[in-house]
Formats: structure tokens, C-alpha cells, sequence
């Protein structure tokens, strides 16, 4: 209808003044919202055809249901016309007027919450529970849309699906529809809407606590039909669009629940049904095209096949099983077996696969044949056996939904042509990959089998099913279907509870002897650290995981599950590199002991330290850590000096010991914090994206020095002439502050014109990390009187350092000895050998640079499309992007910081916040971070900001 039509069809009918029209979606009628003269909005449906048609009379007698029987379900209402009636005629269309419904489209959220979901599925059961004594309209017929007749619906557009994945796809989940399709008539019958699609659900912002249901529309698919089609159709659609769409099935399926108790027939068969529904989306929508350019179908279309192509990996069996879970059913319990003959000839030799195992420790774990041989020696002339259900690294994978890195079964490894035993009696099903027995209740399935029986076969107890390739994976399994469809190989940590139930353990059917006491997993680490240690002692993330091993840029937990370290400039060349690793093995070996003996190491490494620095710089004193450092640093300082007073700069952090405490800002002003000393006197945070001297400013760094200027002369002037000014190269918990131009050039010889000592804290940024420079201050320009260092000299191992001129190191020595136990022990002189060696042969420097080039391009590219990113900055590879609510204002966006990161961890990627408004994104990885890094970070953090 043309808006002139509709607007004389509101006049004459219903008495309304239309200010406004807006055409809305829709797959047969056309829907317009209307908004009247007098403030008010209504929905106005047309549909081609006769006001007597049974279809439109149906949605009517639906509706006015629903208004009787659950007046406050969130349900459009009819309005009737000013003659009463509920439909008019106008021209050759059947006219409707409904309330309108405020909210969004549940399509064009992004995120949707958990306890969205369990809302969504108590809406679809309260829906069902009101319609489930409405008589049917004589003449009201089965439709295409009917969940029971999914494989005719499909049938009649699975020829237009090009793509032939996507027609496998649709063909596997005709399987799994057929399977069920026999018990559909016995199931409980009512009416039910039957279109709870993402395009007919509307969503309101609860307060600060999400999001809910606020609108369930059209009933024009409405049916009498099985129950479960409402909450199955509801699960299908909340599964788009999901990085787990089980859990979001399921989700949706216990809230309805809670409303309809679903029977264990219906609950068999809800997975199956929704997947159906999904593939009559898709193939009905694609048909459709092929004869019309229809934007409704294109936008249905948009999601439906690539969530289709995650539901299919998913076992209809672990589905039925995860859904009697959130239901609180009770699970029958495993069937118990004994075997009957021994699998394998001689003994057994479990083997550890985790990803804690020492067997990886000296090995590349990515090449088969080192795998195969460090197996070999581990089990010798024995079989090797590998637990069920137990996470391998062999297995790992960057952290997703989706990653499965759990074995289910046993694997075993034999001697080369010895052959593999059935432990009980039973019938070859088949000998195709998975080969399958069955047994009385149970079957086994084993994978890498060459099969030495046939289809069909009948075998006894000790019969040889064939000759192992190299390792052979053995399941045990409760149900014929699961056996059929077969089970995976590896499933998803989060699974384990219900696959331990669907396939149970095959250890004592193989003569393997029960597991030891697991070893503790991440909650038992957590209570036991929550237990023993201060609450001060924080560690990160509200989820945290339980990290087992390092290689490289990579972090590895109990679970397989692998994550892309940004943040560890600690690990400098790599977790676990194995030349730091092998020098601190080979000198723990020979010799280790304190600093006030004679040894090579101390003397070798104090030289190569002080090649990389400039002179005068010359005289080292090594200590344990950066606060031991900066600590030294302090005292070096005011005891030259014979002074106390000390500048710095607000937001920085210079360590945890009593006295740098004091002169770190980020930690007396923040919470918990006694504020400044009387003898600490801060000057500005030279940040020129908040600061008063932005990136418009040329002489920005002149101008924040000036600060330090007129705060040394002012101290100078009241008789405490300052001892010292300590400023970090480039400020990390200040939120990554790059330095401008000049700054430290101007404010050095200021703080020296008063006849204060000068102190870089490299402990964060030194050694080659900034790419253009070995150590930070040179980006500046000048030489400090001292310089402190300390995370990345040791690589992972607690080292530091303070490197001064001969003139104030013996100015130090007032006769009080200087000593420190572990500071320079023999053993962290040979790591922290190693770590220049590999700083400089691998050319890491230049690397940084490089890579942090390229990486701080990548950010300004997310910058641009994202407005939470209000200013990325950095050099080499120490980069900060800086999270903001409103660009103009520059508020900050701290829990979305915190958000963030806890969205990036799930997906494999380490970072966290910082800053003095902790809404800084710190990047600081190890140094072999490469462009490929790079991209998997940005891709990762263009998804986390995307589905906010």
C-alpha cells in the first residue's frame, strides 16, 4: 500500500492523524510503524487478500487469546477500528492495527547474555502454556514452516544451494531429523507460535544489568502442532550468530523448562528439530533469491549457513545430554564392563601428554617425527597408553569456543605390527573409519586401526581386530546412535562432565590400572592461593586460567588451551627459549653461589652490561629485581647528594619497597595509598593526548620540562634543593606515555643545573624492546647519571641492575659494605649472558622496531573503525591503546577495559588494563612477536569490540 493509502485508511477507520510512516521488514505482509499527530505509535499490517481469510481470522482469535489468557505477556495487542471490528477492508488488502512494541531487534544486538537466553526460553514457554487450551479455527492447515514437515521444506530447496559444503551440511542434519522424525506423533501436541525467530523477538536495556525481552512478534505462523517446536525453534535462532551455540541452546531450553517441564521424549528430540529448522531457513531463503533480490532474505541469510557449519560438529548425543544437564535431569548411570581378554600382549606405560608434561620440555611439539620418537623412548618395548579425557598438548589450540583439546578414550601406542584385541565378545559393525564393535549394552570404537576383520563379522574375546598405525584411539560408548554418528576424537574442555557420561572411561576394559589423584586444576589453585595468600596480592582476571608452560610468544593451561602473550616484556626473548634455558641448567650444574666469591660469570656479564651502554656509565651493582634497583637507585642519590627530595613524575611506578613507594605516584595517590611523602614532589605527566601540550604541540616536551624547572629551582629556593629526578623512558603504568621530543634533554639539565643526579627506569623498556635505541633514554638523547634495569635482563629469572659513573659509585662508598646474596649469583650471570646473546644474534632490536611499526599501524586501522579506541600510541614494542567512552570528553572507559580483556582472554589473547585511569590497554609482548602475531591480536580485538 502507498503511505497516502495507509494514512486515509487510519483516518477513516480507526480516527488516527499520521505524522509519520516507516516501513519495516517482513516476509508476506507490509508492515509500517505509525506515528500519530498526538505522540503515539501503533503497527499497521496489510495483507493481499479477504478479511475473511482463515488465516488472518486465526491470528486474530492467537492474539486475542493471549490478550485473555497472559495479558502480560510482552505481545502485541489488536486495536480495533472505530466500527469494533478487528479487520477492515481496504482496496484488495485485509488491514490490522496492533500496539506497538518498543525495543530492538534480538538480530541487531550483538551480545546476548546468558540470562537473556533463559528469559528468551521462559517467554517461549510462557507463550506455549497460554496457547495450550486455544481451540483451532476449522479450515487453519499445516504450513511450510511446520517443524514436523522440515524434510519436505528442505527437500524443496536443496537443489538451489550452490555451495556443495553447505548442501553436505544440510544433508548430515537430514539424518539427524530422520532419526527422530518417527517418534515426532506421540510427543505432546498445542498450539504455539512457532516463529520466535531473532526477527521476531524485541529486546529493552535493563538498567545496568543487561538486556531482556520487551516484544514477541508476528503469530502468523501460529500451529497447532508438537510442543517442543516453540522452544526448539527458539533455541535454532539463538544459536546464530554464537561462538558456542550449544551453550546458548541450552540456555534457552532450561528457561523454558522452568515454565514447561519438557519430557525426556521432547528433550531427545530439540537439538535435532532446531537444526532442521535452521536448514529450512537456509534453503528456503536461498530458493528464494534465486527469483528475487529481497533484502528480508538476504538478512535472514546472512548468518544462518555459517552457524550451521559450527551446529553440525556438534553430537546430537552431547546436545540431548548438555540440555538434561541444564535441565537438572537426573543421568543414567553408566553401564559397568570388565574386559574379557587383554587388548595388547606384555605391559602397559601410561604415558603424560598434558600440557604440563615433562616430555615436552626439550622437544618442538609441532614436529610429528620428534613427537613419535620422544613416545618411542618414553614407553620402549611396552605399549604406550594415554588417558581418557585427559587435554594434550599434541592437541592445543589457541583458545575459542570451539577448541577441542580433550582426547575422548584412550590412546594407545603399540610396537610396529602388533596387533589389537577386542576385550569382549561382540559384532564388527563396521570396519570404516572408526571401526565398531558391538558389544552387550556397550560399543567400542578404535580409530587407526587396519582392520583384520570384516563388516558383519561375529568375534570372540581376544580376537585380533587388526594392527595398530602408529597409535590407535580406543571409545567406549552407551548408545548405538552415538557409535553411528561416531563420537569425535577430541572434544571441548567444558564438555568433559557430559562426555564422561556418554563415553565412559575404557581404561579397566583394557587392563590399564585406575588414574592417580588428579592433580589440581585452576579452582583448586585459585582456593588455594585465595587461602595462603594477602588479598592484596591480586592476581589478574575474574576467570582466570591455569597456566602449565611457555614457548615463545605462546602461554599454555591445564586445558590445552593456547594464548598469544601481548603482555609479557618479563619472557624478553620468548618463554621457555631454550639457549637462556639450557645456560641455567648447565651452570645450576657446575656452580652457584653469592657474589662476594670470585667466579668469571660476574666479571663477563658486567662487561658485556656495560658495551651496551654509553659512557660514562661503567660501574654495575646487580640485585634481584627492578624494586631493588630503583631502591638502590634512591639511596645512591640522596646519599651522594646529601639530599632527600626527589622529583617525579605523576602516574609512574618505580617499584614495591617502602622507600620507592614513596616516590611512585600510581601507588601513594591510588587506592590504599597514604599519599605523598613530604620529600616526593611530582611534576605532570608529559601525556600529550590528555595533557595540557597535546600532539598539536611542537615544543610539548620543552614546555613539560619547563615543569621540572621551575619545581627544581622552586625546591632550590626553599633550602631542599632536590637529591634527584627518577622518570621512566617511557612511562608503562602511567598508561604507555611516550615521551615527547626533548622532554628528558630539557629536564635533565635542569634537575643537573641544581646539582641533582638523573635516573632512567629502564626496568620496564630497556634492552632493545623500543626498537630504535638498545636502551630507552638514548630515544631522548642523553645519558643519565644512573640507570636501572630489570624485567628483561633475566628473561623470566628474577635479575636487575644499577649502572652509575666510577665518580658517583665511589662516592657511594662511605665504607658501608654493599652487598646482595642473589644479585649476580652465577647462575643469573649465565641467563643473563644468554639473553643478550639472543637479543643480538637473533637482531631483536631491529625486530622490535619493525614489528612495533607495523603493529602500531594495525592499531590506527582498528582506531578508525572503532570509537571505544580514543588514542593508540607507542614505540617498538611497547604500545598502549587508550579506551574512552566519548572521544570529545575523553572519559574513560574503565570497565570496559576490564571487559575487554577478560573478552580477549576467552579468545586467546593475553593483554589487561592500565594507566592511572586504568583504561590503557598495555602491549608489551615477548620480542620474537612477529607481523603474524600482530595480525591474530587485531583480529581478535576487532571481534571483542564488534560483539560488545
Amino acid at each position: 500500500m502507498e503511505p497516502f493509502d495507509i494514512e486515509t485508511a487510519l483516518k477513516q477507520h480507526y480516527g488516527l492523524d499520521v505524522a509519520e510512516q516507516e516501513v519495516l521488514g517482513g516476509e508476506s505482509d507490509h508492515n509500517v510503524r505509525i506515528g500519530t499527530a498526538d505522540g503515539r505509535q501503533f503497527l499497521f499490517k496489510a495483507s493481499a487478500g479477504s478479511i475473511d481469510d482463515v488465516s488472518l481470522r486465526w491470528q486474530a482469535d492467537v492474539l486475542s487469546h493471549l490478550a485473555d489468557r497472559a495479558p502480560d505477556l510482552p505481545v502485541s495487542r489488536l486495536v480495533p477500528a472505530t466500527s469494533g471490528a478487528e479487520l477492515v477492508a481496504v482496496g484488495s488488502y485485509a488491514v490490522r492495527l496492533l500496539t506497538w512494541l518498543p525495543g530492538t531487534l534480538f538480530a541487531e544486538i550483538e551480545q546476548h547474555p546468558p540470562a537473556l537466553l533463559t528469559e528468551l526460553g521462559r517467554v517461549a514457554g510462557r507463550l506455549t502454556r497460554a496457547l495450550a487450551d486455544l481451540p483451532v479455527r476449522a479450515g487453519v492447515r499445516s504450513h511450510h514452516w511446520d517443524v514436523r514437515k522440515a524434510a519436505t521444506a528442505i527437500d524443496a530447496g536443496l537443489g538451489f544451494v550452490p555451495d556443495e559444503r553447505n548442501r553436505r551440511t544440510v544433508e548430515h542434519v537430514l539424518t539427524w531429523f530422520d532419526r527422530v522424525g518417527a517418534t515426532l506423533d506421540g510427543l505432546p501436541t498445542g498450539v504455539v507460535h512457532q516463529d520466535m525467530n531473532d526477527f521476531n523477538v524485541l529486546v529493552l536495556p535493563d538498567g545496568d544489568t543487561g538486556v531482556h525481552v520487551s516484544g514477541v512478534l508476528d503469530v502468523g505462523d501460529a500451529l497447532f502442532t508438537i510442543r517442543v517446536a516453540e522452544v526448539a525453534i527458539a533455541a535454532a535462532y539463538a544459536m546464530l550468530r554464537k561462538d558456542d551455540p550449544l551453550a546458548a541452546a541450552a540456555a534457552v531450553v532450561a528457561g523454558f523448562h522452568s515454565v514447561v517441564p519438557l519430557t525426556d521424549a521432547e528433550i531427545s528430540v530439540v537439538f535435532p528439530l532446531a537444526a532442521a529448522r535452521l536448514c529450512v531457513n537456509a534453503t528456503t531463503w536461498t530458493r528464494r533469491l534465486t527469483t528475487s533480490d529481497n533484502r528480508y532474505a538476504k538478512e535472514r541469510m546472512r548468518h544462518t549457513w555459517p552457524a550451521l557449519a559450527r551446529i553440525v560438529e556438534i553430537s546430537p548425543a552431547l546436545a540431548e545430554a548438555t540440555f538434561r544437564d541444564a535441565c537438572g535431569f537426573e543421568a543414567a548411570p553408566a553401564p559397568a564392563v570388565t574386559g574379557q581378554a587383554a587388548v595388547v600382549q606384555g605391559a602397559l606405560t601410561e604415558l603424560d601428554l598434558t600440557p604440563r608434561s615433562d616430555l615436552y620440555d626439550d622437544l618442538d611439539w609441532s614436529d610429528p617425527d620428534a613427537v613419535t620418537a620422544a613416545i618411542a623412548r618414553r614407553r620402549g618395548r611396552t605399549t604406550g597408553v594415554a588417558r581418557h579425557l585427559t587435554a594434550s598438548l599434541l592437541h592445543a589450540s589457541q583458545r575459542s569456543a570451539r577448541a577441542a583439546t580433550v582426547q575422548l578414550g584412550v590412546t594407545l601406542f603399540p610396537s610396529e605390527g602388533e596387533p589389537l584385541r577386542t576385550p569382549l565378545a561382540g559384532v564388527v559393525e563396521r570396519t570404516a573409519e572408526p571401526l565398531v564393535v558391538r558389544h552387550d549394552r556397550v560399543w567400542t570404537c578404535w580409530w587407526g586401526l587396519e582392520p583384520a576383520v570384516s563388516d558383519g563379522m561375529e568375534i570372540d574375546a581376544g580376537t585380533a581386530l587388526g594392527t595398530g598405525r602408529d597409535r590407535v584411539q580406543v571409545q567406549l560408548v552407551t548408545s548405538a546412535e552415538l557409535a553411528a554418528e561416531p563420537p569425535p576424537r577430541w572434544v571441548r574442555p567444558d564438555d568433559v562432565p557430559v562426555w564422561s557420561r556418554l563415553s565412559p572411561d575404557p581404561s579397566a576394559l583394557l587392563g590399564l590400572e585406575p588414574a592417580q589423584q588428579p592433580r589440581m586444576d585452576v579452582h583448586d589453585v585459585v582456593a588455594l592461593r585465595e587461602r595462603r595468600f594477602g588479598r592484596s596480592q591480586r592476581a589478574y582476571y575474574r576467570r582466570p586460567m591455569n597456566l602449565v608452560r611457555g614457548r615463545g610468544v605462546w602461554l599454555y593451561d591445564e586445558d590445552g588451551f593456547g594464548y598469544l602473550d601481548a603482555i609479557n616484556n618479563v619472557s624478553h626473548v620468548g618463554h621457555a627459549e631454550p639457549r637462556v634455558a639450557a645456560a641455567a641448567a648447565r651452570q645450576m650444574s657446575k656452580l652457584n653461589t653469592n657474589s662476594r666469591f670470585i667466579y668469571e660469570g660476574i666479571a663477563a656479564y658486567a662487561e658485556r652490561l656495560c658495551a651496551t651502554l654509553p659512557a660514562p656509565l661503567e660501574v654495575v651493582f646487580l640485585v634481584c629485581t627492578g624494586s631493588e634497583a630503583n631502591d638502590l637507585a634512591l639511596r645512591i642519590s640522596r646519599q651522594v647528594t646529601g639530599r632527600e627530595d626527589m622529583i617525579v613524575i605523576d602516574g609512574a611506578y618505580h617499584g614495591n619497597t617502602t622507600a620507592v613507594t614513596g616516590i611512585s605516584p600510581n601507588r601513594y595517590k591510588g587506592r590504599g595509598g597514604a599519599g605523598a611523602p613530604p620529600t616526593t614532589h611530582e611534576v605532570s605527566r608529559p601525556d600529550r593526548y590528555r595533557g595540557a601540550y597535546g600532539h598539536d604541540d611542537p615544543d610539548a616536551g620543552a614546555h613539560y620540562a619547563a615543569e621540572v624547572a621551575a619545581t627544581a629551582a622552586r625546591l632550590t629556593a626553599e633550602g631542599r634543593a632536590p637529591a634527584g629526578f627518577i622518570a621512566e623512558s617511557l612511562m608503562g603504568t602511567a598508561g604507555n606515555i611516550v615521551l615527547p621530543d626533548r622532554y628528558l634533554q630539557d629536564a635533565f639539565a635542569a634537575v643537573r643545573a641544581v646539582g641533582g643526579l638523573c635516573i632512567s627506569d629502564e626496568v620496564q623498556v630497556g634492552l632493545g624492546r623500543l626498537g630504535e635505541a638498545f636502551w630507552g633514554f638514548e630515544l631522548q638523547g642523553v645519558v643519565p647519571d644512573i640507570v636501572t634495569m630489570g624485567k628483561p635482563l633475566g628473561n623470566g629469572h628474577p635479575m636487575a641492575a644499577v649502572v652509575t659513573t666510577r665518580e658517583i659509585a665511589d662516592a657511594f662508598d662511605t665504607g658501608m659494605k654493599y652487598f646482595n646474596t642473589f644479585g649476580g649469583n652465577p647462575v643469573s650471570c649465565a641467563i643473563g649472558q644468554s639473553v643478550l646473546d639472543v637479543v643480538v644474534q637473533d637482531g631483536l632490536q631491529a625486530h622490535a622496531g619493525e614489528v612495533g611499526t607495523y603493529f602500531l599501524g594495525v592499531l590506527e586501522d582498528l582506531k578508525d573503525r572503532h570509537q571505544l579506541i580514543g588514542d593508540v600510541r607507542g614505540r617498538g614494542l611497547y604500545l598502549g591503546i587508550e579506551l574512552v567512552r566519548d572521544r570529545a570528553s575523553k572519559e574513560p572507559a574503565v570497565s570496559e577495559a576490564l571487559e575487554i580483556a577478560e573478552g580477549l582472554k576467552d579468545r586467546g589473547v593475553i593483554v589487561y588494563p592500565t594507566g592511572a585511569l586504568d583504561n590503557v590497554l598495555k602491549i608489551k609482548p615477548p620480542m620474537v612477536f612477529g607481523r603474524e602475531h600482530v595480525d591474530l591480536f587485531a583480529e581478535a580485538l576487532d571481534a571483542v569490540l564488534l560483539n560488545r
